[in-house]
């Protein structure tokens, strides 16, 4: 049984405060087995996006900067909802590049206020061609095997970040008051001004993103399915793709209670639990077989 927070689809590019989940519930997409999608607490709007229909199933992941200043709209939002909108647009047999190209097209009006990171990642499942396309760190299980999602210039950052408050934790000062001062956080500030200019670059730490600008073919990761009886995507919010929900809530939940401040076993989340929220980061799981019958897997597809 699919497991769904009221699933709110986006209307008309406003972004609401549920979370973008535009999931079509019929026949044609029993092979969707479950999904949950939630913001880390319920005073923020979600920056993940999720997308389920006959012909696709996808995480979207947008990035918020933590550069903004007061007053300075996130951009995250935008982004995922846009591309969520376009996977739900796109041909049923089209290939990952031009999937990918339409996406980004869908994009370049977006100009962010704020300094820092921007755009989106996303995980999608095409069942025309069972194949997975990967722009960015979406975790991954393909079967018995794990993806996990990665980039290297965020491990540098979030492991520095980590080191700096580990730092300050052993020279005495509590870590309540660094959860909320989060020094590691401001340490990073000179990376985090520059890190755009890695965006979509085949270049040392470069990474692909969903910005507008040009995804080359060196970030969009393409995995066939077949003999797969279980798929899971998960957004950077889980600290991996737990084969069940309930497996990756208890996974997260347990490692928080032991690492608030995410400098351990949750370096990778990038920034501590703030007060009053619930996780560190907006959260998404799906879980599918792609194995499911389909009817579009005759169909003539785009080279």
């Amino acid at each position: 049984m699919p497991v769904s927070p009221a699933p709110i689809p986006c209307v008309g590019g406003v972004q609401s405060a549920e979370p973008c989940a535009l999931v079509e519930l019929s026949g044609e997409n029993a092979y969707a087995q479950e999904w949950f999608i939630a913001p880390k607490s319920a005073v923020s709007a979600c920056e993940d996006a999720l997308v389920v229909t006959e012909h696709f199933a996808a995480v979207v992941d947008g990035m918020s900067s933590p550069l903004r200043d007061r007053g300075q709209a996130p951009s995250g939002r935008l982004y995922a909802e846009t591309v969520a909108r376009e996977i739900a647009r796109l041909e049923p047999n089209v290939s990952a590049r031009r999937a990918v190209d339409t996406i980004s097209q869908a994009l370049t009006h977006i100009r962010p206020d704020h300094a820092g990171p921007s755009g989106a990642v996303a995980a999608v499942y095409s069942r025309a061609r069972r194949e997975i396309w990967r722009i960015g760190d979406i975790h991954l299980r393909i079967g018995d095997r794990v993806v996990p999602g990665e980039k290297r210039v965020d491990q540098a950052m979030t492991l520095f970040r980590a080191a700096v408050v580990a730092a300050h934790a052993a020279a005495g000062e509590s870590l309540d008051a660094l959860r909320d001062q989060d020094p590691g956080l401001a340490a990073s500030r000179p990376l985090l001004e520059l890190q755009h200019h890695l965006a979509n670059r085949d270049a040392a730490f470069g990474y692909g993103v969903l910005d507008g600008s040009a995804v080359p073919d060196c970030h969009i990761e393409v995995f066939p399915v077949a003999g797969a009886a279980t798929v899971v995507f998960a957004s950077d919010g889980y600290p991996g793709p737990a084969a069940t929900l309930a497996c990756a809530e208890r996974e997260l939940f347990a490692a928080i209670a032991h690492d608030p401040a995410c400098i351990g076993e949750l370096a990778a989340m990038g920034k501590p639990l703030r007060p009053g929220a619930e996780t560190p980061d907006d959260r998404t799981y799906l879980r599918f077989d792609p194995s499911s019958s389909y009817a579009g897997f005759d169909t003539e597809r785009e080279s």
